[in-house]
């Protein structure tokens, strides 16, 4: 079979030499990702190419627009449960995918139930020689993984550099030993192996973008080609910025990362790719990984293998028809199984199981269905879940014992805003009213959010109060919120600033000696006695006891 989507797909190479260019983290790699490769596949499926061309395009345009509106606040509506869910769920899918490589099986198959289904339909089908070369592959490249940890004597450098650079090494050690062993026990007439097949040298030609194509004997226009991808013209551009961002602050600890400027950086690598027919790119933890450890300095990193790259795709792909499949996909098994992350849920069982339902949403919908609604059904449920918690926040109420007996203080937790005011005033009126005659104290410390319904609520909390001859108080008022605090009719604005019950009872006993002072003073006007009467159980009721 004649292959020419390696030798497109390898034109990304244009996208590394960019960055080195524009790039501002020294070690990322732009490049073809399984991330990608999965994306574009459940998006382009059944499409000519020129769909996933113009995919690459509107990608890049997407992205860099985002970079210059500097939206990239966007992508942090992606919580990490919802990116563990879909990375875990997405080498799973590719490991299904890759199976029937490694048993030297052909079938053409659209979701993990279907790769099990054929797998298991055409087990007779199986080759045993396949199989045996995907064992020693797959066996091979995890000694090798692990070569680098070996302990050696810190005065055995070379040793130490030797075995480092050996287990960086073991894709390339192993597809070339499979292939060379492939080549001397080829048969024409009976391969022992399933062997990669004819892969078109050279580079493609430059030129613009497809904004046309034929698809069912039709020709399709530019909106038809955009509403044939669907959602995926969307949802492929953000978490290519997800991957590209977080691969770049991994690999930036301690220093400082322009967002904006990755992100056009990253847009102009796909579209630029794009005339050059290379399918969407975005940074490659794996290839970022070794050159972190190979202590490279500057981006120009990238220019090399760009190089070494584009001079392979010149002249080594008539010696990648003997590469077996069974080894690719032992490659690409061990590298993404690693991907799978296990650590966080059980971190987030210990911790949060809501947040693990999002991970296990966003798991589950991108192995039953496809990963771009995968993340986008994790978006929404995580947001679902900030409204949840926002809608309950906590109140801690508690018995203070001070000099002139308790005092109820009731602590305001996360935000009082339109979704939960209604629920914190409930709980102040019945913290008030457990506490009565005594004042009720309100620790603001930890109020992050007010809005004018909650200032609303408040107002109508602190009337009520009053009329049952109470006081409130709010103190440790956060700077931020003061004046939005200073705004509600009614509040005692004199304890915002006192930061511990004492400071704020003091002010409940300057308000007391005021009012005793005004009192006096209205004693001694003629048809005052009626206001002395009505005022002093409001002072007595709280200080008396």
């Amino acid at each position: 079979m004649h292959k020419k989507g390696g030798a497109r797909a390898s034109t990304n190479t244009y996208s590394t030499m960019l960055y080195v260019i524009l790039g501002t983290v020294k070690e990322v790699s732009i490049g073809p990702t399984s991330l990608m490769a999965l994306f574009t596949l459940q998006i382009c499926r059944e499409l000519p190419i020129e769909f996933v061309v113009l995919l690459t395009f509107l990608s890049g345009c997407i992205v860099f627009v985002m970079g210059l509106l500097r939206l990239g606040f966007l992508v942090d509506l992606i919580s990490p449960s919802v990116t563990s869910g879909f990375t875990s769920a997405t080498a799973i899918i590719i490991v299904a995918g890759q199976v029937k490589g490694l048993i030297g099986l052909s079938f053409v198959a659209e979701s993990v139930a279907d790769n099990v289904y054929f797998v298991v339909s055409k087990w007779r089908d199986i080759r045993l020689a396949d199989c045996a070369l995907g064992a020693v592959c797959c066996t091979v490249l995890l000694l090798l993984r692990k070569l680098k940890d070996v302990q050696v004597s810190p005065k055995q450098t070379k040793l130490k550099k030797a075995l480092w650079l050996v287990s960086i090494s073991r894709n390339a050690i192993v597809v070339l030993a499979a292939s060379v062993f492939a080549f001397y026990t080829h048969n024409p007439q009976k391969p022992m192996f399933k062997l990669s097949g004819l892969v078109e040298p050279g580079l493609p030609p430059l030129s613009l973008p497809p904004f046309s194509a034929s698809l069912h004997n039709s020709t399709l226009r530019l909106q038809d080609m955009v509403l044939h991808l669907g959602s995926g013209v969307l949802m492929l551009p953000i978490v290519m910025v997800l991957a590209n961002i977080a691969i770049a602050k991994a690999f930036s600890v301690g220093e400082k990362l322009d967002i904006t400027q990755e992100m056009m950086t990253l847009g102009l690598c796909n579209i630029a790719g794009s005339f050059v027919h290379a399918m969407p790119t975005c940074g490659a933890f794996t290839r970022s990984a070794v050159s972190h450890s190979s202590g490279v300095r500057t981006p120009a990193a990238g220019l090399y293998s760009g190089i070494i790259t584009l001079l392979a795709l010149l002249f080594l792909t008539q010696y990648f028809y003997f590469i077996p499949k069974a080894c690719l996909s032992s490659v690409l098994i061990c590298a993404v199984i690693f991907m799978i992350d296990i650590e966080t849920v059980l971190r987030l069982w210990r911790r949060d199981r809501m947040e693990l339902s999002v991970l296990a949403l966003t798991f589950v919908t991108s192995i039953a269905l496809n990963v771009e609604l995968a993340v986008l059904a994790g978006i929404l449920a995580s947001l679902a879940l900030l409204v949840r918690r926002l809608m309950r926040p906590a109140l801690h109420a508690a018995a203070v014992k001070t000099g002139s007996g308790e005092v109820c203080v009731v602590r305001v937790t996360q935000g009082a805003v339109y979704l939960s005011a209604e629920l914190v005033g409930r709980r102040l009126q019945w913290a008030a009213a457990r506490s009565a005659p005594r004042a009720l104290l309100v620790d603001c410390t930890r109020l992050t959010l007010l809005d004018y319904t909650a200032q609303q609520v408040f107002e109508r909390v602190i009337k009520k109060i009053k009329n049952d001859n109470q006081k409130i108080l709010f103190y440790n008022v956060p700077v931020e919120l003061m004046s939005q605090m200073e705004n509600i009719e009614g509040v005692i604005k004199q304890s915002f600033r006192a930061t511990s019950v004492q400071e704020a009872l003091a002010v409940i006993e300057e308000k007391a000696v005021e009012a005793n002072e005004s009192t006096a003073l209205m004693a001694t006007e003629p048809g005052s006695r009626d206001n002395v009467e009505l005022y002093n159980p409001v002072v007595q009721t709280n200080f008396t006891k």
